[in-house]
């Protein structure tokens, strides 16, 4: 046992363990559990990896386990002998994640449950469900390994446990944020190891499982190469924070080798970090460099336009960027009193420019169904994107969501608004579902996010000048909606199973809507 504080199960020596990592989500990218499973594995410890597939909660549609899921799940604990079995939590999986411990430990299970996290951090308490040991704030590679040394739980920096009957939280520590060039690379096999719990059905985790389940056909494999973030926006829930630590060149180039070498169907690299580059321009000159010459696949970036040069836009083009994500969210009004983002409309235009005409796909991050935006904010939105150059850009769209213990959910508590959101971070996160939620008007809202990057720049001014008011103007961005959907439906195919013809797509799809729109 670990240090007398499991309560449901024998002890287990060293060589007995078995850690199981588990992560709930939408699409198979355990990014986390990779990485953490990783370090399990280096130190000694079995490790397992449970990706469990679940469509996203909506108010009045909670995430459920069937009596088959929880019959295959628990069986298959037992036949593994699993010791330790541990989960990534996001906010919205904190209810599902209960449920499910509820169930397994209800089933037999009596080995030691514990969570990590991003919901773990902002909400330690309450990540302590009933029926689980542990809860880790902040990095966990190190709390792992000490709980799995069976090391006293009041010696584990940022360790949520019961002591007398009593939840205790250890304060986090700088021990934890370890040397990520000295952390080997993630899991990432699809050899009869991990396990899929998909379409109630509990599999192993297969290639052809993978590309079904994961983003992009699963032919992009996620990366990260930093942690942290050197923003501080009032809506994010990051917990890495500054100063952002970053991987060297040749520790992101031999991991990326080594992918190549275990999955050769991966076709090109998707870095998850917040911020591709905020870094040196040395790394970045020396990774586009080895890049080019030693790897020679594409990939994608997210980008803060502060960062953005031509040089270094130019530099990553020709080391195989194709695409990269950023984010405008808000009018400037927004986001600066309400986002405490430390960008302007300019700013991202300046950026959006230099990456658009380096004839690199830009995909534009805005909020929506935010409760304080107004038609001013909205029509410097529209205005925004309509500067930018056709066609080579599209919008994601994302509801606000409140995420507890951030600036913004203070806020909203002050306001009395969070009754006004149509999200809830537990169980409908970036799903506007609430009945009465607030919405962002229908006319702005497809303009905004379906309308504006399809359209010539001259109709748009027409359409934003007129405005919601105008019949006129509401009836044909509503046939233009429409006419765009029927042809994503294509384009989303497309994307999925061949990104790289996402230009000639874009090209004859913007063909068509000029054709469409006079």
């Amino acid at each position: 046992m670990v240090n007398g504080n499991n309560q449901h199960g024998p002890d287990y020596t060293a060589n007995e363990k078995h850690l199981v990592l588990a992560a709930i989500d939408e699409y198979e990218r355990p990014v986390s559990i990779r990485t953490l499973g990783a370090y399990a594995e280096s130190i000694g410890v079995k490790t397992t990896l449970l990706i469990i597939i679940k469509q996203p909660a909506e108010i009045g549609q909670p995430i459920v386990f069937s009596d088959r899921e929880i019959r295959d799940v628990s069986s298959w604990l037992a036949k593994e002998k699993v010791t330790h079995l541990g989960f990534y939590l996001m906010t919205a999986s904190l209810h599902p994640y209960a449920l499910l411990v509820k169930l397994l430990r209800a089933a037999g299970y009596k080995g030691v449950i514990m969570a990590g996290g991003v919901h773990a951090t902002l909400c330690p308490a309450e990540s302590l469900v009933d029926g689980a040991e542990y809860a880790v704030q902040g990095p966990g590679e190190l709390p792992l390994q000490m709980i799995l040394n069976g090391a006293d739980p009041a010696s584990i920096p940022g360790l949520v446990w019961r002591r007398n009957g009593q939840i205790a939280a250890n304060a986090k520590s700088l021990e934890q944020k370890l040397n990520v060039n000295a952390l080997p690379f993630p899991i990432f096999r699809f050899n009869d190891r991990d396990w899929i719990l998909a379409d109630n059905r509990l599999r192993r985790l297969t290639w052809a499982l993978h590309k079904k389940y994961a983003v992009w056909g699963g032919r992009y494999y996620d990366m990260l190469t930093s942690r942290g973030c050197v923003y501080r926006c009032a809506y994010c829930c990051n917990v890495n924070g500054a100063p952002v630590r970053r991987v060297s060149v040749g520790h992101a180039i031999e991991e990326i080798r080594s992918v190549k070498e275990r999955a050769p169907g991966i076709a090109g690299i998707n870095f998850q970090d917040d911020s591709f580059f905020a870094g040196s321009d040395e790394w970045l000159e020396e990774f586009c460099s080895r890049m080019k010459a030693e790897i020679g696949i594409p990939f994608i970036v997210r980008m803060i336009p502060r960062y953005v040069t031509k040089k270094r836009i130019q530099l990553l083009k020709s080391a195989g960027l194709e695409y990269v994500t950023m984010g405008l969210e808000g009018s400037d009004r927004v986001n600066k009193k309400i986002y405490n983002r430390q960008e302007t409309v300019q700013s991202f235009l300046n950026a959006a420019r230099i990456i658009i005409d380096a004839g690199i796909y830009l995909s534009t991050d805005i909020i929506i169904n935010n409760p304080y935006e107004r038609e001013g904010d909205l029509r410097q939105l529209a205005l925004t994107l309509n500067v930018l150059p056709r066609s080579n850009w599209g919008v994601v769209a994302l509801p606000l969501t409140p995420f507890p213990n951030t600036p913004l959910y203070e806020r909203c508590m002050q306001d009395n608004l969070l009754a006004h959101f149509g999200t809830d971070p537990y169980d409908s996160m970036l799903i506007t579902s609430r009945p009465g939620g607030y919405v962002t008007p229908r006319f702005w809202m497809l303009l905004n996010t379906q309308v504006l990057p399809s359209i010539p720049q001259e109709l748009g001014e027409e359409l934003i000048t007129a405005g919601p008011c105008d019949d006129k103007a509401s009836q044909r961005v509503e046939k233009l909606a429409v006419q765009l959907r029927r042809a994503r439906k294509v384009t989303r195919w497309l994307n999925a199973i061949v990104p790289w013809l996402r230009p000639a797509v874009r090209h004859a799809l913007k063909r068509v809507m000029k054709r469409n729109s006079k």
